[in-house]
Order: structure tokens, then C-alpha cells, then sequence
């Protein structure tokens, strides 16, 4: 696996750190938020930790996330937020 650009890695983390946190804060569960955005609960469970399913053949890590724009937009959605929002700088 090749290592993604440093503003890659920070954009993942920052949209993990801000669906969690206002998942959070609209009183929602991983569960509640997949049954209103029709994202299964293990791929937000994966963007909010930062790691996607496949695994680095020589290490055994975790992938870093890479969710979709539409993923993203219906994140935004349901966190009542523009997707901007949940990646861009702050």
C-alpha cells in the first residue's frame, strides 16, 4: 500500500473526529445515524476511526478511511451540516 499524502491523512481524521462529534451532540447512536443515512453502522464505525476493512498485506493495518462524496453528502445531511464542513480546515 502506498502511504496517502499528509492532507489526505488530516482530512480523514478531521471528517472522523466531526461525525463523531456531532453524531454526538444530536444525541445519536452509530446505529441511529446508519438507519437515518442508509450507511451501514461498521462504515461509520470505520470513518469515525479513521480505517477502512482492507488491510496492509505487510503490516496487517488497517487502511486509512476513503468514503465517497455521496457518503459524505448524507452524512452532512443527517448532521445537519454542509459536507465542506466535515473535511475542511479548522
Amino acid at each position: 500500500m502506498t502511504k496517502p499524502p499528509a492532507e489526505f491523512l488530516r482530512a480523514t481524521k478531521r471528517l472522523g473526529a466531526r461525525v463523531a462529534t456531532l453524531r454526538r451532540e444530536h444525541g445519536l447512536t452509530q446505529d441511529q445515524l446508519a438507519a437515518i443515512t442508509g450507511i451501514s453502522r461498521n462504515q461509520i464505525q470505520n470513518i469515525e476511526n479513521n480505517r477502512n476493512n482492507s488491510r496492509d498485506p505487510k503490516t496487517g493495518k488497517f487502511g486509512v478511511a476513503n468514503p465517497g462524496l455521496e457518503t459524505i453528502f448524507r452524512l452532512a445531511k443527517a448532521l445537519d451540516v454542509d459536507a465542506v464542513d466535515l473535511i475542511g480546515k479548522g
